[in-house]
């Protein structure tokens, strides 16, 4: 087998259904429908969500269900939103806890009712009155609102998913009949040109997404025992360069994601989701 063999056939192993979004900079949409850092829906009955001290969290996104392609990840009805807190430059992420609600929210609306006006959500929604800092945090630096559109495609295993070692060794094992190991691919003292160009074609891009694998900038959280049962990425948001400069920037370059449980997701209950962000 050739090392673009043994690409092309890693690729279609535990492939994973995937909704690529694609964010259109500028572009003010209806409080219903999918965007990152516009306005949002929010029914008469609810209120803006805070932190555990009362703060009011950011907006950063949500997905009308009904506008994606028919999938088997999200609901088909309903709203899914995302909120984390801009009052300092961890944007809510909890790194000793991923899964605390105290500074970031998953929440599921199954049916859109009766809500607040773009008018009214101008007097209720003011994060920057909780901040910490001089001005509020956010990985938004540009170009919003945005607009979503979709593609169904799929994704293989990425090297920084905390699956793939294990997946990726037993594969190699069999690339590499003379030589093999139970510890890691770097174990490998004769071929690495080979298997450093591997993982190089195996990493694409990363890109904002629902559902796959996800992509980390240092290492997935999840390689840690206690939150490897958060398996379904929820939403990514990835670094976006506009024309001049990035739209979105988490840090130095870097990416947020949202991962549940199986449970969760069949229960779309998204209290206690784990969330992270990382960058260079």
């Amino acid at each position: 087998m050739t090392v673009k063999t043994f690409i092309e056939e890693f690729k279609k192993i535990e492939n994973r259904e995937t909704i690529k979004i694609k964010l259109i900079s500028k572009t003010k949409t209806p409080l219903t429908s999918s965007n990152v850092a516009g306005w949002f829906y929010l029914p008469k009955t609810e209120a803006i969500p805070t932190t555990d001290r009362g703060e009011q969290l950011m907006y950063l996104a949500q997905i009308n269900c009904e506008e994606l392609p028919e999938n088997s990840i999200y609901p088909s009805k309903g709203i899914v939103q995302f909120w984390i807190f801009g009052g300092d430059y961890n944007l809510g992420n909890d790194y000793r806890k991923p899964t605390s609600d105290r500074k970031k929210r998953v929440i599921y609306y199954p049916a859109i009712g009766e809500h607040f006006t773009e008018e009214e959500l101008t007097e209720m929604y003011k994060p920057q009155e909780d901040k910490k800092e001089d001005e509020l945090i956010t990985p938004i630096n540009d170009g919003a609102p945005f607009a979503m559109s979709f593609e169904k495609t799929s994704q293989w295993v990425m090297p920084n998913d905390f699956r793939f070692e294990e997946l990726f060794v037993e594969k190699l094992n069999e690339y590499i009949a003379d030589q093999q190991t139970e510890v890691g691919y770097e174990t490998y003292d004769v071929n690495d040109e080979d298997v450093d160009y591997i993982i190089e074609e195996l990493d694409i891009s990363n890109h904002t997404q629902i559902g796959g694998y996800g992509h980390f900038t240092q290492e997935d959280p999840r390689c840690y025992e206690d939150f490897q049962d958060y398996t379904e990425l929820l939403f990514q948001l990835d670094s976006e360069f506009g024309t001049d400069d990035y739209y979105i920037l988490w840090g130095d370059c870097g990416v947020g994601n949202f991962f549940a449980t199986k449970e969760q997701l069949h229960n779309l209950d998204f209290t206690e989701c784990l969330y992270s962000w990382d960058c260079y």
